[in-house]
């Protein structure tokens, strides 16, 4: 039986590169968020209370919902929900907790900057991260849609939708 956690590093500790959501294939879950995200208000920043898991089951396990919360000049970002599947990917269960408590400083600072990006343009993104066998020399792609949302009294959110970009490696998370 594939075990990610035995296998392959943690998406925690390499930076995020900006790619194209024409680079995935139809069936990746950030493509298929992509189109149920667009459906909520028609392209334009969504509120939370539209988002319906019952709609997106399936995606369910993939998912990483964050909060942005300011300290200061500093925007930081609450993980607050995590599917199983994203939970293999880093390495643990991480909800709970903030982001830069389980990410490298560098790979930290480049999601913060898709997260803000995603924040300020109102629109979705999408980065690759390539991850590594623990004791091995095979790489994989991990691609992640990340899409802005409002939450409670306007305060923003993202959920983050980390995957495999081999459909075969999907099929074991």
């Amino acid at each position: 039986m594939f075990d990610w956690r035995e296998t392959y590093e943690s998406i925690c500790h390499t930076p995020l590169v900006g790619v194209s959501e024409s680079d995935l294939d139809s069936k990746h879950p950030g493509l298929e968020f992509l189109r149920y995200w667009r459906g909520l208000n028609g392209g334009k920043i969504p509120a939370r209370t539209s988002f319906s898991p019952q709609h997106i089951g399936p995606l369910l396990k993939w998912l990483m919902m964050f909060r942005r919360e300011m300290d200061g000049v500093d925007d930081l970002y609450f993980l607050y929900l995590q599917g199983n599947s994203a939970a293999e990917l880093t390495d643990g269960l991480r909800q709970g907790s903030y982001l830069h408590d389980f990410t490298d400083k560098s790979c930290f600072n480049t999601r913060r900057a898709v997260m803000r990006g995603v924040l300020e343009t109102g629109q979705p993104a999408f980065a690759s991260i390539i991850v590594g066998e623990k004791k091995g020399d095979f790489t994989t792609n991990i691609t992640v849609g990340a899409f802005p949302f409002t939450g409670a009294e306007g305060q923003p959110e993202i959920v983050m939708v980390p995957a495999p970009e081999l459909p075969e490696l999907r099929m074991y998370l």
